[in-house]
């Protein structure tokens, strides 16, 4: 699971997209269809949040929620109350406004045939499925102790003095947000050298910079249908995500 295609299809036994067709009365091509239309949305919101460590500090500590991964698994849970109201108040982080999700919605609603009214619904149950998956891939890829240090820093606030102090945590620091943070943790693998920080704290610094990238990889829709990938739903989303600033 390195997408958030594979995630959502792996997702629930092999079952996620069976389980949303069910609860929201689809066919299964319908739930396909309309999972696959929403992908482009949540990778958009989730990589613009990556370029912006308060906004990131969130979703890493969305990711690490027991709720969300519990979502991953469980249908049951993808549908609770908790995971919707959690999941709601991560989309109104990176994506924006009710008013901008109701614009994202209604062209994927136009692409699918699908009632804008059920997939806004349906929105949230996907993007706590999505969350708890980007945990699920990170644990199996050893690096789920990384994502618990990485959580814990976000929560109070510290996310980059856990990293190494290597940039603030206010959108208004110098540099590329995110690319500017690995740059810095990063640089000693690519030749270059830290400043006094020591072996230890450097060898740290790159696990973790290491989980971080690996998560924030994971942000890309991965291969979606050709109806999806050519119907230009993906830049119409960039233009209303850039609007929104």
């Amino acid at each position: 699971m390195f997408n958030l295609n594979d995630i959502l299809q792996s997702a629930q036994g092999g079952e996620a997209i069976n389980n949303i067709a069910q609860r929201f009365g689809l066919s299964q091509e319908q739930a396909q269809a309309a999972v696959q239309a929403l992908i482009p949305a949540l990778s958009a919101g989730l990589t613009k949040a990556a370029a912006n460590p308060g906004t990131l500090g969130s979703v890493i500590s969305a990711v690490n929620d027991s709720t969300h991964q519990a979502s991953f698994n469980d249908p049951n849970a993808a549908q609770s109350p908790a995971a919707t109201q959690k999941s709601s108040d991560t989309l109104s982080q990176i994506l924006g406004s009710n008013h901008i999700i109701q614009q994202i919605v209604q062209r994927a609603s136009a692409l699918t045939g699908i009632r804008p009214d059920i997939l806004m619904q349906m929105l949230p149950v996907v993007a706590s499925v999505v969350i708890g998956g980007l945990a699920t891939s990170l644990k199996n890829q050893g690096l789920g102790g990384m994502l618990g240090q990485l959580a814990t820093a976000a929560e109070q606030g510290n996310l980059g003095s856990v990293l190494g102090g290597a940039a603030g945590t206010t959108a208004g620091s110098s540099g590329g947000g995110l690319i500017s943070i690995l740059t810095n943790l990063l640089g000693g693998l690519f030749g270059g050298q830290s400043s006094g920080s020591g072996a230890s704290s450097t060898t740290g610094n790159s696990s973790l910079g290491g989980a971080l990238t690996s998560l924030t990889n994971m942000f890309q829709t991965g291969n979606l249908p050709s109806n999806i990938s050519q119907s230009g739903l993906q830049d119409e989303i960039g233009k209303i995500l850039g609007g929104s600033r």
